[in-house]
């Protein structure tokens, strides 16, 4: 379920006081969805993963074929290795359908 499909993330809610909420729109690819933890596993495609704050909630669009699907959560661990930029959403609120037709 979303493996592969294209996702977008921007910033909703930054949670520390002294920051402003970033503008930028963040390209990524699913790579899995762990349904039992509720989380999503992503490759970042644009950005760099210090743009990316632990300390903020995301919104999260999946595109699919037949409709666009939206959750919100936070940023649980961000690393590089060998597949490139890797971003774990924990999702908080679950996922909803937009359908595109």
């Amino acid at each position: 379920m979303y493996d592969g499909d294209k996702a977008v993330l921007t910033m909703v809610q930054y949670l520390k006081e002294d920051k402003e909420k970033d503008e930028n729109i963040y390209e990524a690819t699913v790579i899995e969805y762990q349904k039992e933890m509720e989380q999503v596993h992503l490759i970042l495609r644009s950005g760099s993963l210090s743009d990316i704050s632990l300390d903020a909630v995301y919104e999260c669009r999946i595109r699919t074929i037949t409709c666009e699907t939206v959750c919100t959560g936070m940023i649980k661990e961000r690393y590089e290795n060998r597949a490139g930029m890797i971003l774990v959403l924990q999702v908080t609120n679950g996922f909803y359908e937009i359908n595109l037709k």
